[in-house]
């Protein structure tokens, strides 16, 4: 049953309610029934009819409050999100740019360059080697020559060289500048 059936048939229902309870009082007055079960019988008109006040009225008002509330906490979530997400890309930036210095500082070609970033990446030699359209033999060359130009022993150490300074700040919202590691 949707909820729109599901409110009309109670609808349906409390009216039934209110009706038999008013024949009940109009009957109670007319027979001369004591003042206590009009009394009653007034009561349940007044639940009935708040039970129809809470369910038309106030429950209505208390959904639309709580879906605004949560269109609002949707909206600062996005918001949230596309900060962090411009901070983010703005740190990924600024490690690219950080890398490109240091590879300019180690008198890396371009070429080589282009060697160790897929190395950093985590590609294989021969993966770098289609990539590059040349012979797994050429990249292997190449990258001895990037690791001795960095004065690093291998892939693992040139990854951690960059690694190293993309440790989580302490704080929310600080960032760590990584150092230059030239001697």
């Amino acid at each position: 049953m949707t909820r729109s059936t599901e409110r009309f048939a109670i609808l349906i229902i409390i009216c039934f309610l209110l009706f038999s309870a008013a024949m009940d009082i109009a009957d109670d007055l007319k027979n001369g029934d004591t003042f206590g079960l009009i009394i009653l019988d007034l009561i349940a008109v007044t639940a009935l009819i708040s039970l129809l006040a809470y369910i038309y009225v106030l429950q209505p008002l208390k959904t639309r409050s709580e879906n605004r509330q949560l269109i609002r906490q949707t909206n600062t979530q996005s918001d949230d999100l596309e900060r962090l997400s411009l901070l983010a890309r703005k740190q990924l930036e600024g490690l690219g740019q950080y890398i490109k210095v240091q590879f300019d500082n180690w008198g890396l070609t371009s070429a080589e360059q282009d060697v160790a970033l897929l190395l950093l990446k985590g590609f294989s030699m021969r993966e770098i080697s289609q990539i590059r359209d040349v012979s797994e033999r050429t990249i292997r060359q190449q990258a001895t020559v990037i690791y001795g130009k960095s004065e690093l022993s291998g892939r693992a150490a040139l990854s951690a060289y960059f690694l190293e300074d993309l440790l989580l700040p302490t704080n929310v919202g600080e960032t760590r500048i990584p150092q230059n590691k030239d001697n």
